[in-house]
């Protein structure tokens, strides 16, 4: 009798489960999202690694970010989408960069937020991605909201490599 239990309840909890699992789709595109940021991520503090603190302050014209403002400016992006996600970020992103003088201090900032980030992506609810919401002033889904950590990261890596290429820096994976 206790086996007939044992067995009904783990049979209980598997139909339970099957309606909580993503579908192979779901998985796909968030295996595939976390890949892209990851790979533009890992490219973008590699790059900042490389770079010489005192480059840090440099901009290719005035007016223009210099290479410690571009990681202010990811890291209070990520910030700011980890909250549109649906997760309290915890940082006041209108101060950090006062908290981001250093060479180590714009790294770890930006690190944390990228963290932040691919946690909030593997962690929220495929369902959760669904509704409509205001993104640029047009509705679109939420999905859109999941896919801008992505294309932020992959353009300011771009912007990291033509600002290093300038001073004469190779980035570390073109070595």
């Amino acid at each position: 009798m206790k086996l007939l239990h044992l067995a009904s309840a783990i049979t209980a909890f598997l139909i339970a489960s099957i309606g909580f699992a993503e579908s192979a789709f779901e998985s796909a595109v968030r295996t595939s999202l976390l890949k892209s940021f990851d790979d533009a991520s890992v490219k973008i503090l590699r790059l900042a690694e490389a770079i010489p603190e005192e480059t840090y302050a440099w901009r290719p014209m005035e007016g223009v970010a210099s290479v410690r403002e571009v990681l202010v400016h990811i890291a209070a992006t990520n910030y700011s989408l980890a909250e549109r996600l649906g997760t309290k970020a915890g940082v006041e992103r209108k101060t950090l960069g006062d908290s981001m003088r250093s060479k180590a201090d714009a790294l770890s900032a930006t690190k944390k937020s990228m963290d932040l980030i691919r946690e909030v992506l593997t962690r929220i609810p495929a369902e959760d991605l669904i509704p409509e919401v205001t993104v640029f002033g047009s509705k679109a889904p939420k999905l859109r909201v999941a896919l801008l950590p992505v294309d932020h990261a992959h353009e300011h890596l771009g912007q990291l490599i033509a600002y290093a290429r300038m001073n004469r820096i190779v980035p570390p994976w073109s070595k």
